[in-house]
């Protein structure tokens, strides 16, 4: 009877275990897996645009914020009293423009009263010429007294004179309405440079008030109220909720993965817990070749090493609350490559 039970056992081991190394060889052939992967998302960083003292936080470590929020204030009265004199600058120089205006106006009008004046000394000389042409004329056959005559070339001269004058007159007046009027451009410019800087200062004292650029939780958070901060230095970060798994497949790994394939995950966080994607893409690269000093293999002793393809799986079931893909958590990826064959790593 021993012996029966004794021989049931072994033949019921037997049969389990060729059972687990049948499904695992299925399991090997049809799925490459590796534990080279982890959890990623976008992780944005927060940093102060402008320098001063913080006087308000608005937020609490981990706390979930959406993009608007205000998250840190930095003293403004510096800012506030430098925007003012920038709008006082842009308020004198638009007054100075309009007084140059003004002058312009009347330089304008005194050229236009030159001009007018200049065509009457010039029909002043039409008549005049006419009238000396007329006497010389009776002086040669002397039918007009010396003395009349010499009162007519007294006039014609009279006359030459005053359009010398009134052409005179009409330069000086374009002269001075040229000067104006470029006056007049060169304050533009200055008024448009003051309103540009006017437009900076109160661009800095908008950015007094740092806002949450993305919806998502707050994170790594490094600043406190009195603390003086820098332009560029990184206050807070902010993470999004979206996530997706970076897997670091061995380049033997990837020649049956495609685009689409399914993806089981298994968190280390939460060990009793299957979350399930698919390849969204294959990088285009191993990660070797994109650090900041590549391998270059033409030199030195080469030692051949397997290099490691990132692949992009994303999440196809909604996030459980209860469990979070944080970003950083180690997980272990399964692709299922039965479903599809692309050497390349691309759809079809």
């Amino acid at each position: 009877m021993k012996q029966r039970l004794y021989r049931g056992f072994v033949i019921i081991l037997i049969l389990g275990l060729g059972t687990y190394f049948v499904n695992y060889l299925i399991d090997a052939l049809s799925h490459e897996s590796t534990d080279n992967a982890h959890v990623t998302g976008v992780i944005v960083p927060v940093s102060a645009e402008v320098k001063g003292q913080v006087v308000k936080l608005h937020v609490e470590d981990n706390q979930h914020i959406t993009a608007g929020t205000p998250l840190v204030e930095i003293f403004q009265d510096d800012y506030v009293k430098v925007l003012k004199e920038k709008a006082d600058a842009v308020s004198r120089l638009r007054a100075e423009k309009h007084e140059l205006q003004a002058s312009l106006l009347e330089k304008e009008k005194a050229l236009e009263r030159a001009k007018a004046i200049l065509d009457v000394a010039c029909a002043e000389e039409v008549l005049a010429d006419k009238e000396k042409r007329r006497y010389d004329g009776l002086l040669k056959h002397k039918a007009v007294s010396q003395s009349h005559y010499d009162n007519v070339l007294f006039q014609w001269k009279v006359v030459q004179a005053r359009i010398e004058e009134a052409t005179a007159a009409v330069a000086e007046a374009e002269a001075a309405r040229k000067v104006l009027d470029a006056r007049l451009t060169t304050q533009m410019f200055r008024i448009k440079e003051a309103e540009s800087s006017r437009d900076l200062a109160q661009l800095e004292l908008k950015r007094t008030i740092v806002t949450a650029p993305v919806t998502g939780r707050v994170a790594k958070k490094n600043v406190e109220i009195g603390k003086y901060v820098q332009p560029g230095q990184i206050l807070l970060a902010i993470v999004k909720k979206d996530t997706w798994i970076i897997a670091n497949f061995k380049e033997t790994q990837i020649k049956k993965m495609a685009v689409g394939q399914p993806v089981e995950v298994k968190v280390d966080a939460y060990p009793r817990e299957r979350f399930h994607g698919h390849i969204d893409s294959i990088q285009p690269g191993t990660g070797s070749v994109f650090s900041l000093l590549p391998p270059e293999n033409a030199t030195g002793n080469f030692i051949k090493v397997v290099q490691r393809v990132p692949v992009k799986i994303v999440m196809e079931s909604e996030s459980n609350p209860p469990y979070p893909l944080l970003p950083g958590l180690s997980v272990v990826a399964s692709v299922d490559v039965s479903r599809g064959v692309c050497s390349t790593g691309y759809e079809k």
